[in-house]
Parts: structure tokens; C-alpha cells; sequence
């Protein structure tokens, strides 16, 4: 008898724990609220342009990204550390979703709500903090001028947001996180073999 690999079936007994991304996913959104926060805190009171510039992304995209990633290894573990593609993907875009629906509506309540005047502080601040590097670098004032109009736009626009524009946006991000749900599948996908004996 010889032994052959099969994988035609690989993976494809996994099923989506619902219950275990429902769970990942309100975490995930907590964090990544949390995470939000945390930069708006810090950005309204650093003095370097670069670091109010690059504070979002390492903080917001860069740690939630790691977070998810462990997180979809572990929604893998869970089903026995074997899933296929589709199972993967369904698993970790539910997760996604359900966190980016939590910090969006955790966001919006508390810069609307409960902190109104934080983003208008972290906008002026930014106002100050790009005219001063400008200022230090000879950028053309024109140029200066353009990039305060389009900052001063921002400081307008808040508290006037409209329900249509946050399902707006929330759309869009989860559109984006649609795509990182299929790179984690992709990374996470991890298929049994299934070994069966023949004849000779």
C-alpha cells in the first residue's frame, strides 16, 4: 500500500466560530477606541510636526494591525489550527467589522457628546504646530496659507457631522477592512493534510 496526500478536502470540516469573532471583535473595537483616544490625548499636546503627523498611523494603523493579526491566529487556534480560506475570511471580517462599528460609535459619542471641544483643541493645535514648521523650513506662504484654509475647513466641520456622513465613512472603513480581512486570510490560512492509503 502506498500513502498519498490528499487535500481536496483540507480545512473544509473548519467552521466559523460565530460566538469566539463576536467576541474578538468587541475587544478589538475597545482597543481600538481606546487606541483613538489615546492619540487625540497625546497629539493635542506634542510640539513636534512630525510626531502629530506620524502619532495616528504607528498608533491607530500600525498597533491595530498587530492586534489583528494575533487576534486572527488565535480565532485559527480556536478552530483547532486548521481553517481554509473562506472560513478564514468570514471569521476575521466579522471580527473586523463588529470592532469598527464599536470604536466608530464609541468615537463619535464621546468627540460629540461627552468631549466636544477635544477635536477642535487637537485640530488648532495642529493649526499651530504645521505653520511653525512651515515657518521654520521656508515654505512659501502660499503655500502655508493653502494648508491652513484646508485645516480651518476641519475645525468647521466639527460637531457639524451629519448621521449620513458617519455611515459614510463607516462604509468606506469597512470596505478597507474587507481587504485586510482577505491579507489575514491569506496569512492565516493554514490546511490539514489528509493523508489516505491506496492499493498497490
Amino acid at each position: 500500500m502506498a500513502d498519498s496526500i490528499n487535500q481536496s478536502n483540507v480545512g473544509f470540516d473548519a467552521v466559523i466560530d460565530k460566538k469566539k469573532s463576536i467576541i474578538y471583535g468587541v475587544i478589538l473595537g475597545i482597543i481600538s477606541f481606546i487606541l483613538g483616544l489615546v492619540v487625540l490625548f497625546v497629539v493635542k499636546d506634542l510640539n513636534s510636526f512630525w510626531g502629530v503627523m506620524s502619532m495616528s498611523f504607528i498608533v491607530n494603523t500600525g498597533l491595530f494591525v498587530i492586534i489583528s493579526a494575533l487576534f486572527a491566529f488565535s480565532l485559527r487556534k480556536a478552530n483547532g489550527g486548521y481553517w481554509n480560506f473562506s472560513i478564514a475570511l468570514k471569521s476575521i471580517f466579522m471580527m473586523l467589522a463588529i470592532s469598527t462599528i464599536i470604536s466608530t460609535i464609541g468615537t463619535q459619542a464621546y468627540v460629540n457628546f461627552i468631549n466636544p471641544t477635544l477635536q477642535e483643541k487637537v485640530v488648532a493645535h495642529t493649526i499651530n504646530v504645521t505653520i511653525e514648521y512651515m515657518e521654520k523650513n521656508n515654505v512659501p506662504d502660499e503655500v502655508i496659507d493653502s494648508k491652513i484654509a484646508e485645516l480651518e475647513k476641519q475645525v468647521d466641520a466639527i460637531g457639524k457631522i451629519t448621521l449620513g456622513q458617519v455611515l459614510k465613512g463607516l462604509a468606506i472603513t469597512l470596505m478597507f477592512q474587507f481587504v485586510f480581512a482577505l491579507l489575514l486570510s491569506a496569512l492565516t490560512k493554514r490546511e490539514k493534510l489528509v493523508i489516505k492509503q491506496e492499493c498497490n
